[in-house]
């Protein structure tokens, strides 16, 4: 029944090169102001967790991602209890970051992620369905992926965030497919498992707790 698979990209195909306190960390010193990379890890994994994701929050409506990590960050140094600079120098602190995270050597493979991707897109069509902006499109290029993949739905270009059923439909009609014959692959029990879900569509669940993505071939007879 399968017909095409759709895959989340940040840890389902790809994660950080290194801990994000130790990136932010970082790029504040070279801009002047020292902050604690563990400090700043453990808040941004606080401050996420309670975030809406881009496009959710119809009282607090950005007009594009990048907006919205703009505030994220802001948020993140303030639970750290971490100094901030103002103005200029903290528009200057903030661009350099956006910009690292699209740079070569940001991002890493998981492991086995594109031996994956070229054997299911062997048989099936392939997708990506994310809540990304743009800079994935130069993520997955760098990191030799891109080619397989077609549509490419980002949260950033289609103002929608997953779980929100509206962007599994567009990608479904997109596909010309109904939503049954679509696999989902990915990682969030929210955005991924549970949005999938109630659109209808097939689910497979990567995690500690669940297969990896080196499983998918295996669940799709291709291994």
């Amino acid at each position: 029944m399968i017909q095409a698979i759709t895959f989340d990209a940040a840890g389902t195909l790809i994660q950080v090169a290194e801990p994000v306190g130790i990136t932010y960390a970082r790029i504040a010193a070279e801009h002047g102001f020292t902050v604690d990379p563990e400090t700043l890890s453990q808040a941004f994994r606080t401050v996420w967790k309670r975030t809406p994701h881009p496009f959710s929050d119809e009282s607090r409506p950005d007009s594009d991602e990048r907006d919205w990590w703009y505030r994220l960050v802001r948020t993140i140094f303030a639970e750290a209890h971490c100094p901030l600079p103002t103005g200029s120098q903290y528009d200057s602190f903030f661009d350099a970051l956006y910009v690292h995270y699209e740079e070569p050597g940001a991002w890493l493979l998981i492991p086995g992620a594109d031996r994956v991707v070229s054997r299911v897109a062997e048989q099936y069509r392939c997708a990506i369905l994310s809540n990304f902006d743009s800079r994935l499109r130069r993520i997955l290029s760098d990191l030799g992926l891109i080619q397989y993949f077609d549509p490419i739905f980002l949260s950033g270009e289609q103002k929608l965030s997953k779980p929100d059923l509206r962007l599994y439909q567009r990608i479904a009609e997109n596909l010309a497919l109904p939503p049954s014959q679509i696999l989902h692959v990915g990682d969030d029990p929210i955005c991924d498992w549970h949005g999938a879900a109630s659109a209808g569509f097939q689910v497979f669940r990567i995690g500690p707790e669940e297969k990896g993505i080196f499983a998918l071939p295996r669940e799709l007879s291709l291994a």
